[in-house]
């Protein structure tokens, strides 16, 4: 259906967009900034300009690992795609659960202190969800600027908005244990595995 619509490179950087917004509602994602951001007493501009260079790094350092890896990348076979960029992300959400505790660190620390704000940097790491994106535009012999720069507009405007909705959260006396708590669920990214796998499958239909 949506190849009905669109060309290959419009349905691909509309995917790429809709993946940059999916992947960055995981919790370590947004929430360790928005912390920061509440203890700093951040204003809008601030937070904004710093949500930028966080997921500009992101997305960045997702490339890189592409570009450097590219000659394994160009061996995954297009009918196979589906799987191994599933057990791709999944395999990286599971590690990332397992260290969002850190968040601790980013609580307990001073708000001056620059671990807290290497912490949420560490806890953000690079945007592995880019990687089956450019996968797929390498296949497709298509270049890689439109869907990486579609990519980055999602993450950075669904990103931002949480961080902002999160900052504002804090301010209520009931938000702060229950976003601790969140620290511990190890299953607090599954919606968004949900939400990337059905992604990953639209993305794997697409065809030159």
């Amino acid at each position: 259906m949506l190849m009905g619509i669109l060309n290959v490179q419009e349905a691909l950087v509309l995917l790429a967009a809709l993946a940059g917004a999916a992947h960055v509602l995981a919790p370590d994602h947004w929430l360790p900034a928005s912390l920061l951001a509440w203890q700093r007493r951040w204003s809008f501009t601030k937070l904004s300009s710093f949500s930028l260079l966080a997921y500009v790094l992101h997305v960045a350092f997702g490339f890189f690992i592409f570009f450097f890896g590219i000659r394994f990348f160009r061996g995954v076979p297009a009918s196979d795609l589906f799987a191994f960029s599933l057990i791709l992300i999944v395999t990286i959400m599971i590690f990332r659960a397992l260290r969002f505790s850190k968040i601790i660190e980013v609580q307990r620390t001073s708000p001056r202190n620059v671990w807290a704000l290497l912490s949420v940097f560490s806890l953000l790491g690079p945007a592995e969800s880019v990687i089956p994106i450019l996968i797929k535009a390498d296949q497709l012999g298509l270049g890689y600027a439109l869907p990486l720069l579609a990519f980055l507009a999602g993450t950075v405007v669904t990103g931002t908005l949480a961080m902002l909705l999160g900052r504002a959260a804090w301010n209520r006396p009931f938000w702060l244990p229950r976003g601790l708590e969140m620290a511990h669920r190890k299953m607090a990214a599954f919606p968004v595995v949900i939400l990337v796998a059905i992604g990953i499958s639209f993305l794997a239909k697409i065809s030159g």
